[in-house]
């Protein structure tokens, strides 16, 4: 399977493309094994959304990056659990109480993993960043630093006299509509889903090739632009 993936990466950066590709640590996986440990997004197409047109009046600008004004933490690791949906979703919280109260916070990914079953995720058998959202409304979270990252389903041991946060609700984007999407991201770091089987060996450049609609994986939108 290495043999075989080295091959292939070799070949796609031999082509001259707008990206490369590079050996990393999913070098030995299959993309079957890669989908099985890593990408567990449960997204129901036909589940109720919310959707809301853009505010009235809302300035979008040309480019945005969130990282610059200092509304996203550094990049996390969800390591060998399907919990990808919870990261997604505590980039969004952490960017919204960032532009609300001036301050980052790292937020527990593992609180929604082990205390969130009941609003319908499953541990690190995957989830949705959408009932993430209404956990935490009800519930509130805890910080990285009260409620650490263990990368299996535990006990919850959620403490409410250590929240530090509470969203009031959420807005989902239409789906395909990129200007919804352009004016969710001006105003904050978005929760999005990607299939992304299609870059497992992504490296740099802008990826220009099949990224595929089978919506497996739960990431975080931190800006745009043109290049």
């Amino acid at each position: 399977v290495f043999y075989k993936n080295v091959q292939y990466i070799n070949q796609v950066n031999s082509e001259n493309r707008s990206y490369t590709l590079a050996v990393n640590q999913f070098a030995h996986l299959t993309k079957e094994e890669f989908k099985e440990l890593y990408l567990n997004l449960k997204f129901d197409e036909n589940a109720p959304r919310n959707f809301q047109q853009p505010r009235a009046g809302l300035e979008v600008p040309t480019d945005i990056d969130w990282r610059t004004k200092g509304a996203v933490t550094e990049v996390k690791n969800q390591q060998q659990c399907g919990s990808c949906y919870s990261f997604s979703a505590t980039g969004s919280l952490e960017g919204l109480n960032f532009i609300k109260n001036g301050n980052l916070k790292s937020f527990s990914e593992q609180q929604i993993v082990d205390c969130s079953s009941s609003y319908g995720n499953y541990g690190c058998n995957g989830g949705l960043m959408d009932n993430c959202f209404k956990y935490v409304a009800a519930k509130g979270i805890e910080e990285e630093s009260t409620y650490p990252y263990q990368a299996v389903v535990g006990s919850c041991r959620y403490d409410s006299s250590k929240s530090v946060f509470k969203n009031s609700g959420f807005n989902d984007v239409a789906v395909d509509d990129n200007d919804a999407l352009q004016a969710a991201v001006a105003q904050q770091p978005t929760s999005v889903a990607i299939e992304a089987d299609e870059i497992m060996f992504y490296s740099g450049g802008i990826f220009d090739s099949s990224c595929g609609d089978r919506l497996d994986h739960g990431v975080l939108a931190v800006g745009y632009g043109t290049s």
